[in-house]
């Protein structure tokens, strides 16, 4: 009668989750493999799977009631009156309600993105252990929408907008975001939740370019070891331009990573924040950088200049539009203009010199009348 009582769903998946991914995590490699996914997919939003509604024994008050508990209205431990409330001459105290608290309602959204993180992670094992009719797309949509949805509740800004271009943001901007980061489980959950985007998709570039928007927790010395990180990898990163469709996922890194160094360096509490030591860190580990990016762009101009001549006809006004073009399209003018802030006179006159002699790149070209140099505005617009 009490197994009857609790409403089982005849799916291990549901009813004895954490043995059967226990099971399923043994079985990884062996030839029996136990299929981890449900039987079938929820249509209503789900619930944990650890909650009250699946327990195997349910307790009841006096009155037939089943008291569950709650995170957004949670029972008063003692009922009093606020202080002044007895005295008919204080001015009577305005509180708050709790369910207005901010950091509360930051709980109540972490815990309703986990539910929904939980339905991303059904999608993907059915997927795996099935073959719907349609190929998965309809189930495939299902889960963008269900990202898609959760980006929207934590209100992440795109700064570039649908132009491409840079917007300003406002300090409110991320509050939302900032405040589940302040939280142990609420930056499990944007791990998590990064974790689960496709890619080089357009919401895995505005989730990562919030996450390195607040690099609050690096100081210059922590920054300094990405960039040798960067430089002693036996990879190098592709640095492709923002938007590219090859993908933009280090260059978003990069450009948040540079321009927070540069914030430390220049900002308010720039001689606090940086030390002798640390300053000198930063500076050798860009220097390294700077040489490996130079480099990188040195050799994609060159690729590009030798592809244009091989497939353009001999016409200087064809090949100069065709150039431009391609820089515009496989060039990092975005990571070049946030290293300006960090070059010295040697990393500056290289610049100079790489855009008089290429003075075809988007973003760092020639203007007649001035030289053959860098037009530096152009640069930091």
């Amino acid at each position: 009668m009490q197994h009857a009582a609790t409403d089982h769903s005849n799916d291990p998946y549901i009813d004895d989750y954490y043995h059967q991914a226990s099971l399923a995590k043994r079985s990884t490699g062996s030839r029996n493999k136990n299929n981890f996914c449900p039987s079938h997919l929820k249509e209503l939003p789900s619930r944990s799977r650890n909650s009250a509604d699946q327990h195997s024994h349910l307790h009841f008050d006096a009155l037939g009631k089943m008291p569950l508990p709650s995170i957004r209205r949670p029972h008063p431990l003692l009922e009093v009156d606020p202080p002044g409330s007895g005295d008919g001459n204080s001015e009577q105290m305005s509180e708050r309600p709790l369910e207005q608290e901010p950091m509360l309602a930051a709980r109540i959204t972490i815990e309703d993105s986990l539910s929904l993180l939980l339905d991303v992670d059904d999608i993907d094992r059915f997927l795996q252990c099935n073959q719907p009719q349609d190929g998965g797309a309809q189930l495939r949509r299902r889960r963008q929408n269900l990202l898609e949805g959760l980006a929207a509740s934590l209100q992440l800004v795109d700064p570039l907008g649908q132009t491409g271009k840079t917007a300003g943001l406002a300090s409110k901007d991320d509050i939302v975001f900032l405040r589940l980061a302040s939280l142990p489980k609420g930056r499990k959950l944007i791990c998590k939740f990064r974790q689960l985007l496709y890619p080089g998709s357009e919401l895995a570039r505005v989730v990562c370019m919030a996450i390195f928007r607040h690099l609050s927790g690096m100081d210059l010395h922590a920054l300094s070891a990405c960039l040798v990180a960067i430089v002693c990898s036996s990879e190098q990163p592709p640095f492709w331009p923002l938007g590219s469709p090859a993908g933009d996922g280090a260059t978003v890194i990069l450009k948040c990573l540079l321009e927070r160094a540069s914030k430390l360096l220049h900002g308010p509490q720039a001689s606090s924040n940086c030390g002798m030591p640390n300053f000198a860190l930063w500076q050798a580990s860009f220097d390294e950088f700077f040489d490996l990016l130079m480099k990188y762009c040195l050799i994609k101009y060159d690729t590009i200049l030798q592809s244009v001549y091989a497939k353009t006809p001999p016409s200087a006004e064809g090949i100069d539009s065709e150039v431009r073009a391609a820089t515009k399209r496989e060039m990092p003018v975005e990571l070049l203009r946030a290293c300006l802030p960090h070059t010295n006179e040697r990393q500056m006159e290289l610049l100079r010199h790489f855009g008089q002699q290429r003075n075809t790149i988007t973003g760092l070209s020639a203007h007649p009348g001035n030289g053959g140099h860098i037009n530096s505005e152009s640069v930091r617009s």
